[in-house]
């Protein structure tokens, strides 16, 4: 992946065949789709990758067992296929996870409904795995699996499985698996106008948020990626549009693994009919999600304090003495789902029966937009909207090559040998660098092959392999090669979406910033001005996150020279 200045530089030096807009994994995919046909092709977003929906999602790929509920059985099925199949191309990234779902005692008809829902789920995986069928357990296991639930609540449980992966890094190793294909991947440039030749698009009037240029990317075909905010791009080519997302906010909150012990994930059934996952992730607890409608500012929501404590609420209708209080949460986070549908009034209601199946369409210019789908089948939507650009641009259908993205590996692995071989030397250099098992599963887990490269960085300074944060495995090396080959431009950046220790223990990210500032500094150039300025950005953050759990008291007032 180039560094950003080289990429902005050669970004104005010619024409490509397809401009994709979005920089989160429905972007990410269709770059990478579009790159592997042998085409060239820019992927831009205006604020860092993956910042908006996709970092903020439940870290599952998974086929979406409550979509059974509302009778999606197609969109089940494509999306166990797809976890397959994202077991094979990503097996550092895509983990297998067991889940258990607690049937309490004065819901055992709801158990028995649960249960033929998993032998559906099962029958539709049938053809892609053989093993990991849903078992039934009894109440010893069940605690026995999540000593923090109520014995005297729960009658039974569930268990099944699904995968776990970490959704900010498999965005980044999408987009890195694009440039490797050919392609180039800016963030901070924003879209601000297009350049029409008749009743074509020609090129991206752009507005670059790092360096405050203007410039115009000239293309073939456009692809509108844009999640919650593709109905604003639009409006930039018709003004007449008429809106076709509905943003649906979920929040999340973390908690430490000392507040809710549990050996697994739990999908744990609401009385209002939804459901909240509970999954050990990032050494901590995650907690989610909420479905709810939303009226606000698509660049910032926010967890509410009603919301956090519905998620704790419905906890603690499981647990036993020991109960979640907002005291317990150490992190929250929103998101914004771009669902398919006219939006409504921003009552808050529920938006839960609102379908999850993604729109392709065609706009004016020839526009080729997506709105809705997955995190589990971005690969699947990526070459839908890549045969639709193919259908409007018989130019580039006659040059283009057939799709590869179903035999390409990420994380810079050609195939499974090769993973296994890598991941084992990587394992025995780490060790002889007294890297601790934590932060060695990490280093593979987050960057695939380029954990050896972070190495290097360890093997120059050992005083880069300290910790960021005292409990969590992120260690200092980290932050150079996030820097120089992942185009991280901001504190922001590296905490919460490169490492993800913004996301999961925000006191402790702060108390960080001083440290990570001082050494981001010596690769970006940053003067003590700049490094100022992105602690105030980072503390004002953290507080805007955290002031839904609890009051936030400044304390981690920062010194007035960053790195002291």
């Amino acid at each position: 992946m180039k560094r950003r200045s080289q990429a902005v530089e050669t970004v104005n030096m010619r024409e490509f065949d397809v401009a994709v807009i979005g920089g989160g994994i429905v972007g990410a995919g269709i770059a990478q789709d579009a790159a592997s046909r042998g085409l060239s092709v820019v992927l831009i977003e205006k604020h860092d990758f993956a910042s908006g929906t996709s970092s903020k999602t439940t870290k599952l790929i998974h086929g979406g067992l409550r979509y059974l509920e509302q009778l999606h059985f197609g969109l089940t099925k494509q999306l166990l296929h797809e976890r397959a199949l994202l077991e094979q191309l990503a097996p550092h990234l895509v983990r297998d996870f067991s889940f258990i779902l607690p049937v309490l005692k004065d819901r055992k008809f709801f158990g028995f409904k649960a249960q033929l829902g998993l032998t559906l789920y099962d029958f539709l995986a049938s053809d892609v795995m053989k093993d990991h069928k849903h078992s039934r357990l009894s109440q010893r296991e069940v605690m026995e699996s999540a000593p923090a639930l109520s014995y005297n609540a729960i009658a039974t449980g569930l268990k099944f499985h699904d995968c776990i992966t970490d959704d900010a890094r498999m965005v980044m190793e999408v987009i890195k698996s694009a440039c490797q294909e050919g392609a180039l991947a800016i963030n901070y440039l924003e879209v601000r106008d297009f350049v029409r030749d008749g009743d074509r698009l020609v090129a991206i009037k752009c507005h670059d948020r790092y360096t405050g240029a203007d410039m115009e990317i000239r293309a073939k075909a456009f692809v509108n990626a844009a999640g919650i905010w593709s109905d604003k791009l639009m409006k930039m080519i018709d003004p007449s549009w008429i809106d076709r997302c509905t943003p649906a906010k979920g929040i999340h909150i973390m908690v430490p693994q000392s507040a809710f012990e549990t050996n697994t994930a739990l999908f744990l059934p609401t009385k209002d009919g939804r459901y909240v996952f509970v999954v050990p992730w990032q050494r901590a607890v995650m907690i989610g999600t909420t479905d709810t409608s939303y009226e606000g500012d698509n660049n910032n929501p926010l967890a509410t304090v009603d919301e956090v404590d519905y998620l704790i609420s419905v906890v603690n209708s499981y647990t036993g003495k020991k109960q979640l209080s907002r005291a317990d949460v150490i992190a929250t986070w929103a998101g914004l789902r771009p669902l398919v549908g006219p939006p409504d009034k921003g009552d808050g209601k529920a938006t839960s029966n609102i379908s999850r199946e993604h729109l392709i369409y065609v706009g004016p210019g020839k526009i080729v937009g997506l709105i809705g789908g997955k995190l589990t089948n971005y690969r699947i939507m990526a070459d839908e909207v890549m045969s639709k650009v193919l259908a409007q641009h018989p130019d580039l259908a006659a040059t283009a090559k057939p799709t590869r993205t179903s035999k390409m590996m990420l994380g810079g692995f050609t195939d499974k040998n090769e993973f296994l071989a890598t991941t084992a030397q990587i394992a025995a250099r780490a060790r002889r660098l007294s890297i601790e098992p934590a932060t060695l599963d990490h280093l593979i887990a987050s960057y695939g092959k380029d954990a050896d490269e972070i190495l290097n960085y360890v093997e120059t300074d050992p005083q880069l392999a300290e910790r960021v944060c005292p409990d969590f495995p992120p260690i200092m090396a980290e932050i150079p090669f996030c820097v120089l080959n992942e185009s991280a431009m901001s504190l922001e950046d590296i905490l919460f979406r490169r490492m993800r220790l913004g996301m999961v223990h925000q006191g402790q990210c702060l108390d960080a910033g001083p440290k990570v500032a001082n050494l981001v500094r010596t690769y970006l150039g940053w003067d003590e001005n700049r490094a100022r300025v992105e602690l105030d950005t980072l503390q004002s953050i953290v507080a805007e996150h955290m002031q839904s759990s609890h009051t936030f008291e400044s304390s981690h007032a920062f010194s007035s020279t960053p790195g002291t």
